[in-house]
């Protein structure tokens, strides 16, 4: 399997992956990021697409880092290890943030209280999803509109923090 992969989470929304193992099943334990969390999680072999660059702009990630947010080349030896934010990345991307997408960036703060994260969106062009031709339930069941921007997950009118225009 190539180093860039890519798998769909949630309702469509392309995450990029590396591989951690076979899980002994048939299945393949992956590394996910999804929007700066990385989660272990198993799929089945032909759910994985490869992924290079030159892809990335279409599905809304991340070209420096395959959408994988760490640039660390080690992988984490272990499930529980795998299991991390945005801030416990050994070597985050400069081109994301260690989001895995340029459009987004990702602040965690933990302290003695708790944590506390928050999802900055920036401006960028429109990526626009396959889901408009998506089952309406599905949609609905993830809150999402079928306009959603593969990039943010935004719908394409959506604003940024200040009501300013997120899409180019």
């Amino acid at each position: 399997m190539p180093d860039g992969v890519w798998v769909s989470g949630g309702p469509g929304l392309p995450c990029g992956a590396r591989k951690l193992g076979d899980a002994g099943d048939g299945r393949v334990w992956l590394d996910v990021c999804i929007v700066g969390q990385h989660l272990p999680q198993m799929y089945r072999p032909g759910e994985l697409h490869e992924l290079a660059a030159e892809e990335c702009a279409r599905l809304g990630l991340c070209p420096d880092c395959l959408g994988f947010g760490d640039l660390d080349p080690g992988l984490a030896p272990g499930m529980l290890e795998a299991a991390r934010g945005v801030d416990q990345l050994k070597q985050p991307c400069p081109g994301c943030g260690g989001s895995g997408r340029p459009a987004l960036r990702i602040t965690i703060q933990r302290d003695g209280s708790g944590v506390q994260g928050e999802i900055r969106p920036l401006p960028h062009q429109y990526v626009p999803s396959p889901l408009a031709s998506a089952e309406p339930l599905l949609l609905a069941a993830f809150g999402v509109t079928g306009d959603m921007c593969l990039a943010c997950g935004m719908p394409q009118d959506g604003t940024g923090p200040r009501g300013e225009a997120l899409h180019q």
